[in-house]
């Protein structure tokens, strides 16, 4: 029992050796510059003194060392029509004037931009996450991604794989791609106004890591429904689940990677009962307060949280 829980603690150990995180770039200006490498992975921009946002930049594995500059924009590029529905619009910050924030990258490398080269300065993907203030409601989010060089980029993709919204109106969205170009914050419009009405979790629910939580809610036509609603409920097949945490050492809101079933994190129908569902697994995960968003094109995101306790057993590392 001693040589395994002493192996345990060597694997969890080289585990967490090899999350290396670069300094943390702070801005009054609009540029911020960090140097990345293998031993280096990770750098935030930091341009909250000027109500500009936070953006961390995440590569998985670097193989060479190269500079990454981030550039804040207020000019947004255009939309593409195809990907954004008519109404999309960049997300207004609170303490920048009410501007709307692009962020360009460029380096010196031999990417766009001078950005670095998948599979030569790196390998795999690469993880965003950005987080701002706004008093503006989410509607729809969007992480929109123009790739391509900076003068002649459109917005023609949504890279968004989670979304927060704790702290309240300080929300947090995270997203994956494989080479860099200009990200903003987007917001489309819902496509209907409906009554959203949890089913599970219970508010303030505790569980054990381990167990699967059933999250679930029942949507109504309509906007001005109350919950419990007697009407008919249904169906919402573009409803999808994030979850997140406070990393209160680093100061980030932090998305762990679901081990689910659900494909795309969307929910599937329980048509008996009227209700959309997500088996979320808690598995690997470690104790502490986690924060359940669900969002849709057919209501606001809506958020409520949990608290694990326990043995996390083997850890998800994020």
């Amino acid at each position: 029992m001693f040589k395994r829980t002493i192996g345990f603690l060597a694997v969890a150990f080289a585990l967490f050796g090899t999350q290396c995180w670069a300094a943390t770039c702070l801005s009054e200006g609009v540029s911020c510059t960090n140097t990345f490498s293998p031993a280096d992975t990770t750098g935030t921009y930091d341009f909250s003194g000027t109500g500009n946002g936070k953006l961390t930049v995440q590569f998985d594995t670097v193989l060479t060392t190269f500079t990454l500059t981030v550039t804040v924009n207020h000019t947004i590029d255009p939309l593409d029509p195809s990907e954004f529905p008519t109404g999309t619009v960049c997300v207004q910050y609170e303490f920048n004037g009410s501007q709307c924030d692009e962020y360009d990258f460029t380096g010196n490398k031999n990417g766009p931009n001078h950005v670095p080269q998948r599979n030569i300065d790196y390998k795999r993907l690469i993880t965003l996450t950005l987080e701002y203030f706004t008093f503006q409601t989410a509607n729809t989010p969007a992480f929109g991604h123009a790739p391509g060089d900076n003068a002649t980029a459109v917005y023609s993709e949504d890279i968004l794989t989670g979304y927060s919204t704790f702290p309240v109106f300080d929300p947090t969205m995270s997203g994956t791609l494989p080479g860099l170009s200009s990200v903003a914050a987007l917001r489309e419009p819902l496509t209907e106004n409906d009554t959203y009405c949890w089913v599970s979790p219970p508010i303030g629910q505790t569980y054990t890591v381990g167990q699967e939580i059933e999250v679930a809610f029942q949507l109504f036509p309509g906007a001005n429904g109350t919950c419990p609603n007697t009407g008919t409920p249904i169906r919402d097949k573009t409803a999808r689940l994030s979850l997140s945490r406070f990393d209160p050492t680093t100061r980030n809101t932090v998305f762990p990677p679901l081990r689910d079933k659900e494909e795309g994190n969307k929910f599937h129908w329980d048509n008996e009962n009227g209700v959309n569902e997500f088996d979320l697994s808690t598995e690997g995960l470690a104790p502490g307060t986690y924060t359940i968003t669900v969002f849709s094109s057919k209501f606001s995101p809506q958020s409520r949280d949990i608290t694990l306790t326990g043995n996390p057993g083997c850890l998800v590392i994020f």
